[in-house]
């Protein structure tokens, strides 16, 4: 496992399943710091797996990759998210082959391992491989002779990877239109093992339009970036952030009804994921609703204890309400959260507050 402390991270595309604020917390909390863009500093590129048919088609992000620093390392998003304790250690299975045997036993050239093992296809460990490694070598090594396009073979294994298979374990063949499916019992279904039907449009590439979502908010567009995210949300029906990011373009257009339940819709299915509570309590909050505001800023907290937004409304709403024994440790663990900045000073001062009014003390006006 990498050891992240002090280093300087780019993310290429997105780690799945994670927001971007949430990936910072789990980069901090390793000791590392995480660039929204690749700077000659940066010291450790990861590459999200969502990116694989972009990177491999020999779009911009590639020439992203070519300016990587050359004293950088080079990550997949498991073996990154396994540095952040987001993820199981590989597996104990025997490793014993090199590239070069793998390449020799399964026909695949060894340059291709590379990309394999970039996009979590096939997982060595200290540079060995084992059976399964050799098994799906073998397989794309036997789709590519079919004619299959080595960018939308790695991006079929990468959304097979998502639903908990490998490339090992499951039989691919193309289609009649040269895309990739699964042959289950002689019976043609998508990647996600849902039988095709005749009139079945070719699914979307999902990074992409959440790509597109993501720069159309950015910029304004919130009537696109709700169509994006909507399409997103029903194309992946178990990742969460594309209801929160849909709730979030709803909320900003004053749609707050439909926006609280986008979010509730990203908890069902990541019930551990504070920005959804967050954001939930304070639409609670900002309806009046005091107690549903307070209970769901404590899920936030108690999913994330550094989450320091969360904390802060939570303290101030106990403040408010005069509910001073309960405000204090939470403006304490605020002002730790934020040491050395005005908004922790603020937090002390209210805290000395806190202990007055506990003892039936007020300060005086100045």
């Amino acid at each position: 496992m990498l050891n992240l402390d002090r280093a300087s991270v780019f993310v290429l595309g997105r780690v799945h399943g994670l927001t971007r604020r949430a990936l910072g917390a789990a980069v901090s909390k390793a000791g590392a710091q995480l660039h929204k863009r690749l700077k000659k500093r940066v010291t450790l590129v990861a590459i999200g797996s969502g990116t694989a048919h972009a990177l491999l088609s020999g779009s911009r992000m590639i020439d992203v990759l070519e300016r990587m620093p050359d004293h950088a390392s080079l990550v997949s998003e498991l073996q990154f998210q396994r540095s952040l304790g987001l993820a199981p250690p590989p597996g104990d299975d025997s490793r014993w082959m090199s590239a070069a045997e793998i390449a020799r036993l399964s026909g695949l050239e060894e340059e291709l391992l590379f990309w394999l093992a970039l996009f979590d296809v096939i997982e060595p460990v200290d540079e060995l491989y084992g059976y399964r490694d050799l098994v799906c070598a073998k397989e794309a090594a036997r789709l590519l002779r079919a004619g299959c396009d080595f960018a939308a073979l790695v991006a079929a294994a990468v959304a097979l990877r998502r639903d908990g298979l490998k490339l090992s374990e499951v039989r691919l063949t193309l289609g009649a239109d040269g895309s990739i499916c699964r042959d289950i019992e002689g019976v043609l279904a998508h990647i996600d093992g849902q039988f095709a039907l005749p009139l079945d449009a070719p699914p979307e590439k999902l990074d992409d339009i959440i790509e597109c979502a993501e720069e159309a908010e950015m910029l304004g567009d919130l009537p696109a970036a709700e169509r994006l995210y909507d399409l997103a949300m029903k194309i992946d029906r178990e990742d969460p952030v594309s209801p929160f990011n849909l709730g979030n373009v709803l909320d900003a257009q004053g749609r707050g009804a439909e926006a609280r339940i986008m979010w509730k819709k990203a908890i069902e299915r990541a019930p551990c994921f504070p920005e959804a509570w967050f954001n939930i309590a304070v639409a609670e909050e900002d309806a009046g609703h005091v107690d549903e505001a307070i209970t769901h800023y404590c899920e936030a907290l108690g999913i994330s204890g550094g989450y320091a937004d969360a904390a802060y409304n939570l303290a101030l709403l106990l403040h408010r309400l005069e509910r001073f024994a309960d405000a204090l440790p939470v403006w304490e663990h605020f002002s730790v959260l934020e040491h050395g900045t005005p908004a922790a000073d603020t937090a002390r001062a209210r805290a000395v507050e806190c202990r007055f009014r506990m003892r039936g003390l007020s300060i005086a006006a100045s």
